[in-house]
């Protein structure tokens, strides 16, 4: 048993290496990886999201498929027209297992389901009957997905999930099975700033406050209790603002400073100032200092 899940965990570092990368790793430590690929039955080798379960088995998200991996065989699931219970899109985007909503006697573990996000829709997996559940875009209906291009999905500590698209923040509420939109509104300055959402971060000093970062317009904190938006943009006469407008990553360290990744640098946050200190590559620079202060 101990075997097959080495060789499950070291999947995802052999799917996501460079071959040249893994081939100097193994002759200077002695390591070998094996390569899962078409061969041994993956569905497409475009690997973008893997995760393993609470049970073992590993999700594998491609551009045309959802693998599960027992560490023998694929199991794959794709989408079909004449089967509602499929799952909504072949390209996948996101893979999360959710916890339980409430803490449990044992404490907050994992409830086991299993969220999937899609260029067509969030889907939820039902594992005894290995049926999706679609939610989906639908103009009619205010309190479904903003867009069905589901970029990320993350779970708060109350066992909420939001859900980031190109259209908008979906807070899921998970038994009611409905979204409650958040987009932006040219007419208020408390709207979130643009649509397109590229990552989520739960502040871990305050409950009430996610970070958003957006694809264009900068970091967002969300204050949840009166559900309002503070924008940190990028401002070329200000040197102490966000390098760039385009957020993909945002990271607390274990002293709890925010880190906010950008196209364009690295940025650490000062939350008491509302500060950013600038980290930049510097061309001239020595080759163990790839990042400059700017």
């Amino acid at each position: 048993m101990w075997r097959k899940m080495l060789r499950l965990g070291l999947l995802a570092l052999a799917t996501l290496t460079p071959p040249a990368f893994l081939l100097a790793q193994n002759h200077a430590r002695g390591i070998k990886f094996e390569r899962i690929s078409l061969e041994q039955g993956l569905s497409q080798s475009s690997a973008r999201r893997i995760l393993q379960d609470h049970q073992g088995f590993m999700w594998i998200g491609t551009q045309d498929g959802l693998n599960r991996y027992d560490g023998y065989n694929f199991t794959i699931y794709k989408h079909d027209v004449q089967d509602s219970n499929s799952i909504s899109d072949n390209w996948i985007t996101s893979i999360h297992e959710s916890r339980q909503a409430l803490p449990s006697p044992q404490g907050m573990g994992r409830d086991g389901t299993l969220w999937i996000g899609t260029r067509g829709g969030l889907n939820k997996f039902n594992r005894e009957k290995e049926q999706f559940t679609r939610f989906v875009n639908n103009p009619k209906n205010p309190h479904s997905l903003s867009n069905n291009r589901v970029a990320r999905i993350y779970e708060d500590r109350s066992g909420t999930l939001w859900i980031a698209t190109p259209g908008g923040l979906n807070k899921f509420d998970r038994e009611k099975e409905q979204c409650i939109r958040f987009v932006h509104d040219p007419n208020d300055p408390h709207s979130l700033s643009h649509n397109m959402i590229s990552s989520i971060y739960e502040d871990s000093a305050s409950r009430n406050t996610l970070w958003i970062g957006t694809g264009d317009s900068g970091l967002d904190k969300f204050d949840r209790d009166n559900e309002q938006f503070t924008h940190f943009a990028h401002n070329p006469k200000n040197p102490n603002s966000l390098s760039h407008n385009y957020v993909f990553a945002i990271h607390e360290d274990h002293t709890g400073m925010l880190w906010i990744g950008t196209i364009d640098g690295l940025n650490k946050f000062d939350r008491q100032k509302e500060q950013f200190t600038r980290f930049r590559h510097d061309v001239g620079g020595h080759d163990y200092s790839p990042l400059k202060l700017n």
